[in-house]
């Protein structure tokens, strides 16, 4: 059974249920003509209407993730998305002539069906959004223990009506190409009949779900765009550590760590430290005082029992081994695990760091793998992180950011330009017909 949660730009309070998909499947195609005849200048003024309303909503403030979602979907950002993805906004309206007699058009793909995980909630938000930009329908399956805070947040996107070159458009029109639904995971039959209604699959998951829908039948012109699972870790060189900033690297460091409770695929893991003047102890006190601080104002309420267990069973063995070192709040705020073996280490999560020590930041390049996404770094040479960055891009990282940032959703994303993936790119050629 699916359980619609929006559809034709309405709420529901009980959800609807449908044995199939072929009502919201027509209708999703009905109100495309909405959207398709929106220039696209209106639906970024209607999200930029939109990031206003969620950083005056302390409700909506309160989900993890929204401070940034509503900068990300401001006017000035928003554009600068899709000039980096497209070239040109207009070629979302318009054919343009690219050479003599000859035009191209992004035009939408259709219906786009998003399977979206459940570890980061506004990740809904930014998925259907890259869909309506490009003036697609959007059906997005979402996890049951997601689903309460997607719509709260959707919620705020109604009743928005913006005025562009004296025509007036409303939030409306975006809504009705956005339907929510949910069904069991493990159903096969359904989970079937929405890939074969897709005319692009957006997967975001861990590996079992991303195996199992890129799996399913599907059309021979549909689009797939995969964000599976991924690691992410930062590095500090030499000049970093031994720079009057060095406190402030870290607390950045920090607030990347505790975003999203480290479940994001762009959440550090390692923090790796480029041997200095300062001992891996001495930057294992300094991490702590910059935790203590930020646990004070962000305090470690909502963890789960499970990752509870092995943050205990980590510091059992580190407290344990003559080899290693731990620092950690009294409760379970934060952990710092210390050791000398230079790995990439399997994620505990909760506020958990392993710090280990390189000759090195070019050492850490025999770790890299296609399935690394972020690095963040900390460094006062440019010239030395261009050559890093350089380095491991070709080894298989998608993107490395400062520290602070690497959370921060941003294109590319996972070495993809979304945008440009969700349209077609059709072109017109009528060189010496019209004289």
């Amino acid at each position: 059974m699916i359980k619609c949660y929006t559809l034709d730009g309405e709420f529901y309070k009980e959800e609807i249920c449908f044995g199939n998909f072929h009502e919201i499947k027509n209708r999703l195609k009905s109100n495309s003509q909405f959207i398709s005849s929106m220039p696209v200048e209106a639906i970024v003024l209607i999200m930029n209407e939109y990031s206003k309303k969620l950083s005056l909503n302390k409700e909506a403030l309160s989900i993890e993730g929204v401070p940034f979602l509503s900068f990300y979907l401001k006017k000035n950002n928003v554009k600068k998305l899709i000039r980096l993805n497209l070239g040109n906004e207009e070629y979302l309206d318009n054919f343009l002539e690219v050479e003599e007699g000859k035009y191209m058009k992004a035009q939408p793909r259709g219906v786009v069906c998003h399977w979206v995980a459940g570890n980061v909630a506004t990740l809904a938000i930014y998925s259907a959004f890259q869909g309506l930009l490009c003036k697609n329908a959007n059906l997005l399956r979402i996890p049951k223990k997601s689903i309460h805070e997607v719509m709260k947040l959707l919620r705020l996107l109604d009743n928005i009506d913006v005025d562009y070159k004296g025509n007036v458009y409303s939030s409306k029109s975006l809504l009705k190409n956005i339907s929510i639904i949910y069904f069991d995971s493990k159903d096969i039959k359904l989970n079937s009949s929405m890939s074969l209604e897709a005319d692009a699959r957006v997967v975001w998951g861990g590996k079992q779900a991303v195996d199992a829908i890129t799996a399913l039948p599907k059309k021979t012109t549909c689009k797939d765009l995969i964000f599976g699972p991924k690691y992410s870790f930062s590095v500090f060189d030499k000049s970093a550590i031994e720079s009057c900033d060095i406190e402030r690297y870290l607390e950045n460091l920090v607030s990347d760590i505790i975003a999203f409770d480290q479940k994001a695929c762009s959440s550090p893991q390692v923090l790796f430290i480029e041997r200095s003047c300062m001992s891996l102890e001495e930057i294992g006190c300094k991490l702590a005082n910059s935790f203590e601080k930020i646990s004070k104002r962000y305090p470690n309420n909502n963890i789960e029992q499970y990752i509870a267990a092995k943050i205990i069973n980590k510091r059992g063995e580190y407290g344990l081994s003559l080899e290693k070192t731990l620092y950690s709040s009294k409760g379970l705020d934060f952990t710092i695990l210390i050791d000398r073996e230079v790995k990439l280490e399997e994620p505990v999560q909760g506020r958990t760091i392993f710090l280990k020590e390189v000759e090195s930041i070019f050492e850490v390049t025999k770790l890299i793998t296609s399935k690394i996404q972020c690095i963040g770094v900390a460094s006062k040479d440019k010239e030395k992180i261009l050559k890093f960055a350089d380095g491991v891009t070709k080894l298989g990282v998608d993107r490395v950011t400062q520290i602070g940032f690497m959370n921060f959703y941003d294109f590319p994303w996972d070495g993809s330009l979304v945008l440009s993936e969700l349209v077609r790119w059709c072109s017109l050629n009528i060189k010496g017909m019209i004289s």
